[in-house]
């Protein structure tokens, strides 16, 4: 019987679509939580790829849309409405987890509940917390990590001041990098026309969905083939878990080098290579050359002793000496992208200040003028809650303005690279110590760059990043595009609701101490103790400062080199994140994908690169998809640690 379908209207952002969206960002917020503390397994909104949301669109595309154009034809969801459902869960999935509100709570409860005699906590850490910023009765952070007992009611009174003013805060953080955003977007949509890899997949599943029941993607044997494959290969660790004799399929290994003092990891990730397949192949070579140029830097570094005085701190580099050797590849990187963008930046500027008529910001998600005072008086609000806490006024501003460079610098990367599993090389708080020193900080204001790890530490995830890629999809579809910064703060809104209560609901009832413990609490108090008990040499501070100058010299030949000759054939953007853990986990990935794209563009060019698409999103759909699969069975099954890669472990 022949269907009668016959496209679906064109509805715009409507507010069903803002229902929907907003539904689906609290489901998520809800979900990874659950996934990640209590089943203890992958994140479904850990990396750039934000796979959660990744996930939910298949479903919507390929599922439930199909069904609603059998049953109310022209009235299913359009491909704007859509997009628009898609932007707001991706800007959802950089809250519940490692992009703030679980590091937040163990953050908020750690230095209570961990304190001891032997670690001196009570003297040197409790005293410089502020009653408004965390909640000091000590039955709050017990309960915290063992559960409450039977009856004993949930003690949200202790915690209304402090979220009020932690919301307050993030809300203004995350409000400041939307704006921000909105004053680049036309500089690097339209005037530079970056690819934005990661809006490639979504955008592939969407192509045709207005003219046909099934969008042309999901009737291709190259995509399903692949998908199948993958979906079958992936799932050999949850059939391992059930049947221990079941044949291994080895996806993760690691090889020592250099007297076993590197390490070289080689991990398959279809996930990775489906992506890599949408980067420009000098950035893609960059990605995987830089990391591993940075194993060998660190190998030789470790070989002829080589060392940089002071702590080696997790997430950042393989070490301080390449740590800060990033970090002035990145503070380059940054320069050169705005230094590009001055002309541009002047039209912002005239259009915010003197209303200039002949500078047109209608197709924003929102005013240049409002953009600019928003940066401005947000920045104010934060810096003045920095500085209520305890940090110097001073200090509080240089804070702020290397974690939006930082955070910055990322998303340039992203939208250039789209590698969607990377993290950044320095983070701010380490700055603040071994770039200036703690005395510019004070006592009280070190103890607050540990509570700063809740947002500004786990570099895997940012709004920013996906407010310009949410940016980047909106205005392929040319209407309403003032609706669109209502849905973004509307799902971060209703996001971050979901994940405070989940987060709080899960500790309380089941005992922080009985779930999976992050890694970034820890690290933020060791931090701090640390250098409270260690003051820095200032002979320190000059040696790393000598290797993020060596770093920005060599990022200015490499920008030189990618933008005045035509034959160089490296992107710089390597150079920024080749040595972060994640990108050391992910360049084998990369390398395998850009390898393929290699031979294909060498072989067919465009035609080809258009031909064989579909069996790359097969490989990246069917490596999420079985993580999907696996976690909703065992979700169900009450499982726990059923390890199913979804991005980097």
């Amino acid at each position: 019987m022949r269907c009668a379908f016959t496209g679906v209207g064109p509805h715009g952002f409507t507010v069903r679509a803002l229902v929907i969206g907003a539904a689906l960002s609290v489901f998520l917020n809800l979900a990874c939580p659950y996934v990640v503390l209590v089943m203890q397994v992958a994140g479904l909104t850990s990396d750039y790829i934000t796979a959660g949301a990744m996930m939910l669109l298949f479903v919507l595309v390929a599922g439930v849309n199909p069904l609603l154009k059998l049953v109310w034809g022209r009235q299913a969801l359009s491909t704007s409405e859509l997009i628009l459902v898609y932007v707001m869960m991706i800007v959802a999935s950089a809250i519940p987890t490692w992009g703030l509100v679980t590091n937040l709570f163990h953050i908020l409860t750690r230095p209570f509940y961990y304190a001891t005699p032997e670690n001196a906590w009570n003297e040197i850490i409790l005293p410089h917390i502020p009653s408004w910023i965390a909640p000091r009765e000590p039955a709050v952070s017990h309960y915290f990590y063992n559960g409450l007992p039977r009856g004993e009611p949930f003690p949200w009174l202790a915690w209304v001041v402090p979220l009020f003013w932690w919301i307050a805060l993030m809300v203004t953080v995350y409000f400041v990098m939307i704006c921000l955003m909105v004053i680049v977007r036309k500089q690097w949509v339209e005037h530079e026309r970056l690819t934005f890899p990661l809006t490639h997949p979504p955008m592939e599943l969407l192509r045709g969905n207005d003219q046909s029941v099934m969008p042309p993607l999901f009737k291709s044997l190259k995509f399903w083939l692949p998908f199948a494959v993958v979906f079958f290969i992936v799932s050999n660790n949850a059939i391992r878990y059930r049947n221990p004799a079941f044949p291994e399929i080895l996806l993760f290994d690691r090889f020592p080098f250099f007297r076993r003092t590197v390490w070289i990891v080689f991990f398959w990730n279809f996930a990775i290579i489906g992506v890599t397949y949408f980067i420009n192949l000098n950035v893609a070579a960059s990605i995987w050359l830089f990391g591993l140029l940075a194993k060998i830097e660190m190998g030789v570094f470790n070989t002829i002793g080589v060392s940089v005085g002071g702590r080696h701190e997790w997430l950042t580099g393989s070490c301080p000496a390449t740590a800060h050797q990033a970090f002035g590849a990145l503070i380059v990187l940054c320069a050169s992208v705005l230094w590009r963008a001055r002309h541009h930046l002047r039209q912002v500027f005239r259009k915010a200040f003197r209303n200039a008529p002949d500078v047109d910001d209608s197709g924003e998600i929102m005013s240049y003028r409002t953009a600019v005072f928003g940066t401005i008086l947000g920045g104010l609000f934060i810096c003045g809650w920095y500085h209520a806490s305890g940090v110097p006024w001073l200090a509080a501003v240089v804070f702020l303005a290397v974690a939006y460079l930082i955070f910055f610098g990322i998303t340039r990367v992203i939208a250039v690279g789209g590698i969607g599993f990377t993290s950044a090389p320095m983070l701010p708080q380490l700055f603040m110590v071994y770039g200036i020193g703690p005395d510019f900080l004070g006592p009280k204001g070190l103890v607050q760059m540990a509570f700063q790890y809740s947002w500004a530490a786990e570099y895997r995830t940012s709004v920013m990043t996906s407010a310009i890629h949410g940016m980047k999809l909106a205005g392929e579809r040319r209407a309403g595009q003032r609706r669109v910064f209502f849905a973004m703060m509307l799902a971060m809104v209703v996001g971050m609701a979901g994940a405070i209560w989940v987060t709080m609901h899960l500790n309380y009832t089941r005992g922080g101490a009985n779930m999976r413990q992050f890694g970034v609490p820890t690290l933020a108090y060791q931090f701090v103790e640390h250098h409270l008990k260690n003051p820095v040499e200032t002979g320190w501070i000059w040696q790393r400062w000598l290797f993020t100058a060596i770093g920005g010299t060599v990022m200015s030949g490499l920008v030189l080199l990618s933008h005045r000759v035509a034959w160089w054939p490296v992107h710089y953007v390597g150079f920024v994140i080749g040595d972060c853990w994640v990108t050391g986990v992910a360049w084998w990935s990369v390398f395998l994908g850009w390898l393929a794209k290699l031979v294909i563009m060498r072989a067919g060019g465009a035609i080809a690169y258009r031909r064989y698409m579909p069996i790359f999103l097969g490989m990246l759909f069917g490596q999420l998809i079985c993580g999907g699969f696996w976690m909703v069975w065992d979700a169900i099954a009450g499982n726990v640690q059923y390890f199913v890669y979804i991005g980097v472990p």
